[in-house]
């Protein structure tokens, strides 16, 4: 059997048991074993192990977390159940921050949740700015650590609540929280309700940590400087209030690929604004 060939079948057997984007995955799936090559024959312990990867893709666990592998920007990275999967919209939130690092020269930069730590080494990667990296999860720090190295990136990772044991003041910060609301959670795809950590998703009514940046974030700011966030839907007016009520101004809201308010970008208002 070649390789495409075995790529056809896992799509087939995808297909039938409903599984969203049967050749995408199927693709995924073999590669990782067998390589780029369509033409590669496959051994019979190749295609073992691809069987034993589709029918864990099978029961909905994403191909992310069974090849190990993740792609965000321009970089390869490792992942496990224990972080969030990189999403292309949380590309967008990386491009907005890097965008303002080079434009503005801020040369200090905290990304906060930051999980696998794909914002945090992109802007240590296409950025001269020094980057800090905080998380709770002593886990997910594990991951972005191993992501740095295999990226190059020279990042300073914090165990922290938010900012606990943040010191010092940055440039930038930038955030991705969990922004998912206790009714919205029960509502996502089996997928990510049984696969990706709820910790890095659920947020009471979703704005908890909009909160406490917006009370927090002016602190560990320069002068001039900004905060960058993803935000959910349906959050981008509540996430602004709050803002600033918090000492923000020049608010500004992206939108994502599909159209949808995704990125809230925000300067420390100078003292002698009103």
């Amino acid at each position: 059997m070649k390789a495409l060939e075995a790529i056809r079948t896992i799509k087939d057997l995808l297909a039938s048991q409903n599984i969203e984007e049967p050749a995408a995955k199927a693709k995924v799936i073999v590669s990782a074993v067998c390589g780029d090559d369509i033409t590669t024959d496959v051994s019979d312990s190749s295609w073992s192990k691809v069987m034993r990867m589709a029918g864990r893709a099978g029961k909905g666990e994403p191909v992310e977390y069974i090849t190990g592998k993740a792609y965000f920007r321009y970089l390869e990275l490792a992942v496990t159940p224990d972080v969030l999967i990189p999403r292309k919209e949380t590309e967008l939130v990386a491009g907005a921050a890097i965008e303002l690092i080079q434009k503005l020269g801020y040369s200090t930069a905290l990304d906060m949740c930051t999980g696998s730590g794909c914002i945090a080494i992109s802007l240590a990667a296409e950025t001269q700015a020094k980057v800090q990296a905080a998380d709770i999860s002593g886990s997910a720090l594990k991951i972005a650590k191993a992501n740095a190295e295999r990226n190059n990136a020279d990042i300073k990772l914090i165990e922290s609540d938010m900012f606990e044991n943040i010191c010092g003041t940055y440039d930038i910060i930038v955030c991705n929280p969990p922004y998912i609301s206790a009714g919205e959670y029960e509502k996502l795809s089996g997928s990510v309700r049984e696969f990706e950590p709820e910790l890095a998703l659920k947020s009471g009514d979703g704005l908890i940590f909009y909160r406490t940046l917006a009370d927090k974030a002016a602190e560990y700011l320069n002068s001039g400087g900004a905060i960058v966030l993803e935000i959910g839907a349906g959050q981008a007016e509540d996430a602004a209030d709050l803002l600033k009520n918090g000492g923000f101004a020049d608010i500004e809201i992206k939108k994502d690929y599909q159209g949808r308010d995704r990125i809230i970008l925000a300067y420390k208002r100078k003292l002698n604004n009103v």
